[in-house]
């Protein structure tokens, strides 16, 4: 499901989300810039972002994610990131 222009939830599985991102690929400065952004998160176990094929790999606690504070934080994350991307719709996706 393309979440906007440029932004595509690939696979979704709780606890896990793939995401393929234009902005991410080529640009190893930036997937460097995603991992670090979202890795001292307090639900996020495994962060990947890959500037060869422009994928991001989030995988997360799933049973931190009943706590919304630990969504709205991820979500807040991805929004400050990726200021196009819709905040409901990737709300959605992890909820």
């Amino acid at each position: 499901m393309e979440l906007f222009p440029g932004f595509k939830v690939v696979s979704f599985f709780p606890g896990r989300l793939k995401l393929r991102v234009d902005k991410v690929k080529d640009n190893q400065s930036f997937a460097n810039k995603v991992e670090a952004d979202l890795r001292d998160l307090v639900s996020i176990k495994l962060i990947e972002a890959n500037a060869e094929s422009g994928k991001v790999l989030i995988k997360y606690d799933k049973k931190s994610f009943k706590d919304e504070k630990n969504v709205d934080e991820l979500v807040s994350a991805l929004q400050s990131l990726f200021p196009d991307a819709d905040a409901g719709k990737l709300k959605s996706w992890l909820t």
